[in-house]
């Protein structure tokens, strides 16, 4: 695996079509690569691709275009590309299984990532997953314990939990019925290892799965929780299925847990959005028990019934309002770092370098705090070590 595409022989692009902005990078990419390195095999595959498969072939920017499955079957396909040249497969996504794959080692990761659901029923009116990953599906509690035995006898101290709606998965097996919190509870009986959950829906929560995440020493205490909007009249029209007062109830008893970071989405400039909607969630984000939040500026999808919504808002005052929330949730993390100050936490090494006869280490804190520190100790990628946080 090389670092620079020029020098590649296959280009691989996992593509994402959840942005305008998103859409342009994958052609801007796909153009320089075509351009600067014409003899590579050009792959295209993910959420894009499978939306607009006709789009990509008409700009003649790649030779394999894939969907949302058959990933781990790449190496397959492109030695058929290679006989047959020009490949397209795109399956129908509505019938597409859980595609399982077993993994139990991730190069250049210190830590380890385990998918174990895919697709989404939601059909937020913004969003286009739901058309482009098909529906919601689940890895089998034996395939999911299977890769974490191996993941944590081959000596990750760390495994994330994803999905693209990771708070939707169930499966039965062996006449059980598992949710999210039972798959959990299962993984935590193997040792060794902190489990870090990523984004889980507000809805996804009863009081069960909130009192394993507060409880629950191993559980990371890093929660993403997608607000989108503090307007009760914006989420509605979203399609979103919590008010803001449930949402702020829900942060109320996550915050019961330790250092915990709240993370959350919001999107800024939805359409009907008014000053008064901007305002309200401007204030919540001030005020509220959220830490960090990631503010996406709303862009008219091709799929996503919002794009029928009026009145728009202008592009400028989208991002003037994106920009004002950008500065406040960078203020809350900084608020939130200076909290840390003095507590003592455990990182995992990530990034090494050596200085005279000291070693500068940098990773993450449990709560996801980006950390580095010194010593004369040698220390591996991967190793948990114990700090105290003293600086910014």
């Amino acid at each position: 695996m090389l670092k620079k595409p020029n020098n590649a022989n296959i280009l691989i692009v996992n593509s994402c079509t959840v942005t305008e902005n998103a859409d342009n990078k994958l052609y801007k990419f796909l153009n320089k690569v075509s351009s600067s390195n014409p003899h590579a095999i050009r792959v295209v595959m993910g959420c894009y691709s499978q939306l607009e498969s006709e789009k990509l072939k008409d700009q003649n920017v790649t030779d394999i275009i894939l969907g949302v499955d058959n990933k781990y079957q790449i190496d397959k396909i492109i030695e058929k590309y290679k006989r047959e040249s020009k490949y397209i497969q795109i399956s129908d996504n509505s019938k597409i299984k859980f595609e399982d794959y077993h993994l139990s080692h991730y190069a250049n990761h210190t830590r380890a990532f385990l998918k174990i659901q895919d697709g989404c029923d939601n059909f937020c009116t913004y969003c286009t997953i739901s058309k482009a990953r098909g529906r919601s599906r689940s890895k089998s509690p034996s395939s999911i314990m299977k890769d974490i035995k191996n993941l944590a006898k081959n000596g990750y101290r760390e495994i994330i939990l994803s999905g693209i709606d990771l708070g939707s998965y169930k499966y039965e097996e062996e006449e059980k019925f598992y949710q999210l919190k039972d798959i959990i509870k299962d993984i935590l009986t193997i040792k060794g290892f902190r489990l870090r959950i990523s984004s889980v829906e507000p809805w996804c929560f009863d009081d069960e799965l909130i009192n394993l995440f507060v409880r629950e020493d191993r559980i990371c205490p890093h929660f993403h929780i997608p607000l989108q909007s503090a307007s009760d009249v914006i989420l509605k029209k979203m399609n979103r299925k919590y008010t803001l007062d449930s949402f702020t109830l829900l942060t109320k008893k996550l915050k019961q847990k330790k250092d915990v970071l709240i993370a959350t989405d919001i999107i800024v400039g939805f359409p009907t959005e008014s000053k008064v909607d901007f305002e309200i969630s401007k204030n919540y984000l001030l005020d509220s028990l959220i830490d960090a939040a990631h503010v996406f500026s709303y862009s008219d999808r091709p799929y996503a019934s919002s794009k029928n919504l009026f009145p728009k808002v202008e592009k400028k005052e989208i991002e003037r309002r994106s920009k004002e929330l950008r500065k406040i949730s960078e203020n809350k993390f900084i608020q939130f770092y200076k909290k840390n100050l003095g507590n003592k936490k455990e990182i995992i090494v990530e990034k090494i370098k050596k200085n005279d006869e000291e070693f500068t280490y940098s990773g993450i804190t449990n709560n996801y705090l980006q950390t580095s520190f010194t010593s004369k100790e040698k220390y591996k990628k991967g190793d948990l070590v114990s700090v105290i946080l003293k600086k910014l």
